[in-house]
């Protein structure tokens, strides 16, 4: 039997509030923060027993999702893809691992978390997290992120050299 990669759990996206940590789903309205102040969140990825991504990494959260967008738009286009946090010293890091199997690892300062798991599975629900949180914040914000959702979803096989070309 051959290993076909960890389960991947949906990936959500939780916005920061003095209360605490929000379901983005669960919002009908944005965190107040101040003038010029960034709205911070926290994208929850976790692959089989490993919490790559969660409360520890609480970030500029449009700007975080946003550079998953890119990553997995640079992965889908080249194979590999590395991203770095926008407002922390922590890269992202997407390798083929074949056969159609990918490494993901977040990475900053003492911290290092490795898993491997299905290519299309961690495509696919980096994907979905981020459409749905790219429409939710649409929603709230009356703003239009339709290229950030293009990013995620695009499918364009020019170029591309990983494993699943």
């Amino acid at each position: 039997m051959s290993f076909d990669g960890l389960p991947v759990a949906p990936v959500r996206t939780l916005l920061s509030f003095e209360r605490g940590h929000v379901d983005i789903r669960e919002c009908t309205e944005l965190p107040r923060v101040r003038h010029g102040d960034d709205l911070t969140g926290v994208i929850e990825l976790t692959i089989g027993q490993v919490a790559l991504l969660g409360p520890s990494w609480e970030s500029e959260i449009e700007g975080l999702w946003g550079s998953v967008a890119d990553l997995v738009a640079g992965y889908r286009a080249s194979g590999r893809a590395e991203v770095s946090f926008p407002d922390q010293p922590a890269d992202i890091t997407l390798e083929p691992v074949p056969p159609g199997l990918i490494r993901i690892t977040v990475a900053g300062g003492q911290y290092r978390e490795t898993a491997v798991t299905g290519e299309e599975r961690l495509l696919s629900a980096l994907t979905a997290g981020g459409v749905e949180f790219f429409e939710k914040f649409a929603d709230l914000t009356g703003r239009n992120f339709v290229p950030a959702v293009r990013k995620l979803t695009r499918r364009s096989g020019a170029g591309r050299t990983g494993p699943s070309a």
